[in-house]
C-alpha cells in the first residue's frame, strides 16, 4: 500500500479505555493515530521471529521421539 493511501481501522472501546489511550498519547505528545501506529510497531517488534525452526542434529533425537503419547485403551485392559 502506498504511503499516502490510508484505510479506516475501527476498534470498539469503552469510554474508559478510549480516555486512557488518549491520555497516554497526549502525555507523550502524540496524536491518537501516532500512538496507535507506534503501539503496533512496538508489538510487532516483540513477536517471535517467523524464521523456520532449526533442523535438529542427526545424532539428537527429535522431541517427538522423547515423549511418546500414552495409549489410554492399553491402561484400561488388565494384564493376564
Amino acid at each position: 500500500m502506498p504511503a499516502n493511501q490510508t484505510s479506516l481501522l475501527q476498534v470498539r472501546l469503552t469510554e474508559a479505555e478510549k480516555r486512557r489511550i488518549k491520555t497516554l498519547a497526549a502525555s507523550q505528545g502524540l496524536t491518537l493515530r501516532q500512538a496507535a501506529v507506534q503501539a503496533f510497531e512496538t508489538w510487532a517488534s516483540q513477536l517471535p521471529s517467523r524464521a523456520p525452526a532449526p533442523i535438529p542434529a542427526r545424532d539428537t533425537p527429535a522431541a517427538s521421539d522423547l515423549e511418546k503419547p500414552a495409549h489410554p485403551d492399553r491402561a484400561a485392559k488388565p494384564r493376564h
